[in-house]
């Protein structure tokens, strides 16, 4: 879990020191739900080991900047794993998108 949280919080940082300061409110939100991950994955609580293999598979294609890919797993994770899913789920959904818009 930890290259998952290492991926998307290089990501975040990425995209936070090159968003417009009219996103800021955007950004601070996202952050703050990704921390909700970040914590449960700690704690080892809710989020189940393969479902934390399907977040690094997101978390690479991510990082591989293919979004595409990443918009799939994290719609089937939301389907599939709906009882896994709390608040962090609109933060990863949300940095797949502003990380496709961030160059």
């Amino acid at each position: 879990a930890q290259r998952l949280v290492d991926i998307l919080s290089q990501d975040m940082q990425r995209v936070a020191a090159k968003a417009p300061a009219t996103f800021t409110a955007q950004v601070n939100d996202t952050q703050k739900r990704l921390n909700l991950l970040f914590d449960h994955l700690n704690n080892e609580e809710l989020v189940q080991p393969a479902t934390i293999d399907q977040l690094t598979q997101l978390a690479d294609s991510i990082q591989a900047k293919d979004y595409a890919a990443a918009q799939k797993l994290q719609v089937e994770i939301q389907r599939d794993k709906t009882e896994e899913c709390g608040n962090w789920m609109v933060g990863v959904k949300r940095l797949i998108s502003m990380s496709k818009a961030t160059p």
